[in-house]
């Protein structure tokens, strides 16, 4: 029952539907997966109303939140941290003048949900998005994921490209991911095969 309640809450939402493989209930547990061996997320029920929420740190879990299933669930919808995913800002109300650039890349490019979740690492690292550049075609943008550190920042490159009219996500070298151009080029040469 809980599993299926936990599936029924997650098919509407925009950003988890798209992010999750499966809900497994395991020893008296749920857990959100990514894939078979990517968990995202764990749920423990502490009694019928009161979830507990985790997320895995390591060999560890991490205590993120305790409440009603769909209580727990919308905490991690809404994640922009890089706790879970990032992307909580595509399900955020924010103010019209100034939109996160993971909602301009969902919104405005048509970037799925899955594709912009792929730098996962830089999301948590807490690396923020920032869109360098767009193609006047809207179909390659280079985008730098950039975190305050504490000497200097820290930053990640990735070209979002739709090829073959699906999109992907390419991170890119550092000395090659000045422009578009300069990314498309180095990574044409390596048959579309990205850095890392």
């Amino acid at each position: 029952m809980l599993q299926a309640r936990a599936s029924e809450l997650v098919k509407g939402s925009l950003v988890l539907r798209p992010l999750l493989a499966d809900i497994l209930l395991a020893r008296g547990r749920l857990y959100l997966r990514r894939e078979p061996d990517d968990i995202m997320a764990r749920i423990t029920p502490l009694d019928s109303e009161v979830m507990l929420l985790e997320s895995p740190r390591g060999s560890n879990w991490t205590e993120h939140k305790r409440g009603p299933l769909a209580t727990v669930l919308k905490v991690v919808e809404g994640d922009t941290a890089g706790t879970f995913h990032g992307l909580g800002c595509l399900v955020s109300a924010q103010s019209p003048g100034n939109p996160a650039p993971q909602l301009i890349l969902f919104r405005d490019f048509g970037i799925p949900v899955e594709v912009l979740a792929e730098p996962r690492d830089w999301y948590s690292r807490h690396r923020q998005p920032e869109i360098v550049e767009a193609s006047d075609s809207k179909d390659l943008l280079l985008v730098r994921f950039v975190h305050d550190g504490f000497a200097s920042p820290i930053e990640g490159t990735c070209l979002y490209a739709r090829r073959e009219a699906l999109w992907g996500c390419y991170t890119i070298k550092p000395s090659a991911a000045g422009s578009i151009s300069t990314a498309q080029a180095w990574l044409e040469k390596r048959k579309w095969k990205d850095w890392g």
